[in-house]
């Protein structure tokens, strides 16, 4: 891969799934931005606080969004403090890479901290986080099924080859059996000594 190449990747020009996964496999603290796909679907959706959700028998769904930003987490003191620096951050000082619009109600801050991930909506006043919102399981189950030669095979490792070239540990094992031999010849009849 060239250094463009490379460098146009860290600088947002991946896939909105690309994006997804970076920030989950991110070796250091991470933030994500996620915003509505734009489309139908969603339409009823955009701009609408989590009371308003609700009221209507919705909730935020994973699939509804897509990541538009993925960064390194800045120095904080407190989660309050790092959302309310994102908030400002994607509302008064975007980065230059960042493609998506104002951060505003029905988006979505994805944080990762000493591995784990927390999700908060943005809502009319403040944050509400969405404990279920991503799930790591859930995401991990969607990778392996982008890479993996069979569905049936969807067991938590990747691309182990299709259900019909795996065999039992106990099919295995009976097509490698084979005839011991004795590790002694057999005796003959011993003479008495007289």
């Amino acid at each position: 891969m060239s250094k463009i190449q490379k460098w146009d990747e860290i600088n947002g020009l991946q896939q909105p799934e690309e994006k997804m996964q970076a920030f989950m496999d991110s070796a250091t603290d991470a933030y994500a931005i996620l915003q509505l796909k734009a489309g139908d679907a969603t339409r009823d959706r955009e701009f609408m606080s989590y009371s308003y959700l609700q009221r209507k028998g919705m909730e935020p769904e994973i699939d509804h969004y897509e990541v538009v930003y993925a960064s390194a987490l800045p120095a904080h003191h407190n989660q309050t403090e790092l959302l309310e620096g994102l908030y400002q951050k994607f509302n008064i000082d975007h980065p230059s890479d960042f493609t998506g619009h104002s951060l505003s109600v029905s988006d979505i801050v994805a944080l990762r901290v000493n591995g784990v991930v927390s999700s908060h909506y943005v809502d009319s006043f403040g944050f509400k986080e969405l404990p279920e919102f991503i799930k790591p399981e859930n995401y991990l189950k969607y990778a392996e099924m982008s890479m993996e030669d069979d569905y049936g095979m969807i067991d938590g490792v990747i691309n182990n080859g299709s259900k019909d070239e795996r065999k039992s540990v106990l099919e295995q094992l009976k097509e490698n059996v084979t005839e011991i031999p004795a590790p002694w010849p057999p005796k003959k009849e011993e003479r008495e000594l007289v």
